[in-house]
């Protein structure tokens, strides 16, 4: 029965920040950009079918649970990441959603350590991706000695990034990152909570390890499918050009992918990324010397495609059948009271 309340809490949350976005764009506007794109919609909604596909695959690796039906993994995914996109900061609104379907299956610890592992996963691909732009950037593109510069020491601190992220999975972050949180200013009244929470951080983090140091395949699989689902995007934003006239190669439509992620995620203080987008869509474009100002053209449909995919997350979350299960689980299951 609790369950069953937390998930109608996410879905009325839903609901009312989609209702939001709905009137911010304007329904005359989202009708007038629609119709601009024409059948090229089709297209440009359908690739994150494929997009979803790997995301799910990937996650599939890391949870390394067979019991778990593969369409349930794929819900989960599509509703986690429509609530993230109404997630004003940081877009992690869909992980406590996520944790929530899968403890059924794999008890609290667990469920918490492969949505971090997933996580973390994410936003690898993410440095992965910025690395193989910046890389295709300084060995194609004419560039000033300035801009050689900045590109290889983008390239450097990203690597440098992505050794961090590798340490993370030999060690553990849920601990270390719990720790440094409550030594910030408002947070510091939770230490003691966190210390005293101590052997459950440690579980999970023991969980979080235990995917690069003893199921290296998986890891590299995982990896595999989240990078490739990112490459996927690049669809999105060739098929968008298409549909105003332009002609662009996978390539520039790969790095007007890879910038527009980057500079989202620099920005992601901004609520909903308002700005955000057309932002660095008219810089990215720029760039690459098309019509800055299509960024903002760009960016509105790239948002209605948004506006498609949460729609179906929160159906499927509308949908989504509760019933208990009884799985025998490897790991220690723990009362939602050991929360943290």
């Amino acid at each position: 029965m609790r369950k069953n309340k937390i998930k109608y809490i996410f879905l009325i949350v839903g609901a009312v920040c989609f209702s939001y976005m709905i009137y911010s764009f304007g329904i005359d506007n989202i009708l007038k950009n629609f119709i601009k794109v024409g059948w090229y919609f089709i297209p440009i909604v359908g690739t994150w079918v494929f997009v979803y596909l790997c995301n799910a695959i990937a996650w599939r690796f890391i949870i390394n649970e067979p019991e778990i039906p593969f369409v349930n993994i794929l819900s989960v995914t599509i509703s986690g990441y429509s609530l993230n996109y109404m997630t004003p900061f940081f877009h992690l609104g869909g992980e406590p959603y996520r944790i929530m379907v899968l403890k059924d299956f794999l008890g609290t610890t667990r469920a918490i350590s492969v949505t971090i592992s997933y996580l973390m996963l994410h936003f690898l691909s993410s440095f992965l991706i910025w690395i193989t732009a910046v890389i295709i950037i300084l060995f194609l593109m004419p560039l000033s000695i300035l801009s050689y510069c900045f590109f290889s020491l983008s390239l450097l601190i990203f690597g440098y990034v992505v050794f961090l992220f590798i340490k993370g999975y030999k060690n553990g972050v849920t601990k270390f990152f719990a720790s440094f949180l409550v030594k910030l200013p408002l947070l510091n009244k939770f230490e003691s909570e966190v210390e005293n929470k101590e052997a459950i951080l440690n579980d999970i983090d023991k969980n979080t390890r235990e995917l690069y140091q003893f199921r290296k395949q998986s890891f590299l699989a995982a990896n595999f499918f989240e990078y490739l689902s990112r490459v996927i995007t690049t669809f999105e934003f060739y098929f968008i050009l298409k549909a105003v006239g332009f002609n662009p190669t996978l390539l520039e439509a790969f790095i007007i992918n890879a910038g527009l992620g980057l500079i989202a995620n620099m920005f992601f203080i901004v609520p909903f990324e308002l700005g955000v987008k057309e932002g660095g869509l008219y810089a990215v474009l720029g760039f690459l010397n098309y019509t800055p100002s299509m960024g903002i053209f760009v960016a509105i449909v790239n948002r209605l495609r948004e506006l498609f995919w949460i729609l179906v997350g929160l159906l499927l979350i509308l949908l989504t059948k509760n019933k208990s299960q009884n799985k025998k689980i490897k790991n220690i299951i723990y009362d939602e009271s050991n929360i943290v």
